[in-house]
Formats: C-alpha cells, structure tokens, sequence
C-alpha cells in the first residue's frame, strides 16, 4: 500500500496533498508494474511494440486487424519510435540473421567433420585409408574451435563401439597439441558414390550439344586510297 502524508497549507481556500512514495509502494499508474514516471517504468515498457493497441468495445475488436493489446506507449517511447524507425527492429533483424548463420557455419562443419560408414571396415569397424586421410584433414584443415569428429553410429552397438575406440587410437598415436573430442552420432551422408558421380559427369560430356551458333573469322574491308 502506499503512504499518504498530509501537508496542508493555509494559502487562502486551498489545501495542498502531496504524496510520499515509498521504496517498494506500488503507484496507482503502474498497471501491476514500476511506478510510473520512474526509470524502472521506462524500462520495463522500453520493449513494448508501437502503434495502436486492439480493444474489445460493445462485443467487437477495434480494430478488427491484428494489432497488440495492452498499456500504450509512453509519449517518450512514441516520439523515439517515430523519430529513430525501424531501427530497434533492424537490430533484431540483424541478430537472427546472424543466429541463423551461425547455426547453419556449425551444421555444416559438423558434417564435413562426421565420419560415415564408408571411412570404416565393415566387420570389424576399423578405419579404413579413407577413414584416416578424412580423420588427417580434420586435424590439419578444420579451425580449431569446430574440431570435433563424430562418428556415425551403426545399428549394431558392438561396430559402432570398434569404431569409436579406431578412431580414438588413431588420435592417440599423432602428436596433437590438444584434446579432439570424439562422439557419435546417427548420421547418413550427404554425398553419392564415386560410381555415379562419374556416370553423371560422363553422361553431361556425351550429351552436350553442338554449338548453334558458328564460327566465322572477321574479313577485312576494303583498303584505301594508297600513294
């Protein structure tokens, strides 16, 4: 509750009544937050949209469009919106842009850094000559702060724990300055085999049209008048 504190002064017929605020009173004009008129009520309204709010009047909305419901905007906050628009929105803009390319920068060099189930043997989960120059390139290529190899997981625990402890002495016997960790994951790649790459390459060359428009060398025009 808030504290009143009567101060009456006998200036002719009128008597004045100034409120005393206390640390934690709650004001009148707060709407269930800060007092108004203080910073922690500038504050606490700083994030609120702009525009109109929508109300319901005589069982209609007004308007009828979307738009935001609660307490309006300060008239400071109104005149900053109008003034420095949409720049608060260009902000937010900007970091979920970047969010959004720093999630897709992680994806893609946790694919490029999984190790699939082609760099291993298929009985006994030991890395395979691919497996290492792919494990060599992660180690020489990959900036340090996404060198983390993944391993696809197999449908039976036993291979996907073989190929977990491979790939975990391969690192033991290179002389890494830091620690690589090793997980997995279930993971398919995201390439075709070499087979058809090639078939695909081979059909684009065999099928390649002739050139339509032909060649046909520049003649010189007629010469001058000589000496």
């Amino acid at each position: 509750m808030q504290t009143w504190i009567m101060r009456v002064a006998c200036v002719g017929l009128f008597v004045v009544v100034a409120p005393q605020h206390s640390a934690q009173a709650e004001g009148i004009f707060s709407y269930g937050g800060p007092d108004a008129g203080t910073p922690e009520y500038y504050e606490f309204h700083a994030n609120s949209p702009v525009g109109s709010r929508q109300t319901l009047h005589k069982g209609k909305l007004w308007p009828p469009r979307p738009r935001p419901v609660g307490p309006h905007q300060p008239f400071c906050h109104k005149y900053h919106a109008a003034t420095f628009w949409p720049w608060q929105y260009v902000c937010q803009d900007r970091t979920v842009v970047t969010a959004t390319g720093l999630a897709q920068v992680e994806n893609g060099w946790c694919t490029a850094t999984t190790l699939y189930d082609f760099h291993f043997d298929r009985e006994t989960g030991e890395l395979n000559t691919s497996g290492r120059r792919q494990l060599h390139w992660i180690l020489t290529h990959v900036p340090q702060e996404y060198q983390q190899v993944y391993v696809s997981s197999s449908l039976e625990p036993r291979i996907s724990e073989a190929r977990t402890l491979s790939v975990r002495n391969e690192l033991s016997q290179l002389a890494i300055p830091h620690d690589v960790p090793v997980s997995s994951r279930l993971a398919a790649p995201l390439k075709r085999a070499a087979g058809v790459v090639e078939a695909i390459d081979r059909a684009t060359i065999d099928n390649t049209p002739a050139p339509v428009i032909t060649y046909q060398g520049i003649q010189g025009g007629g010469g001058g008048g000589g000496n």
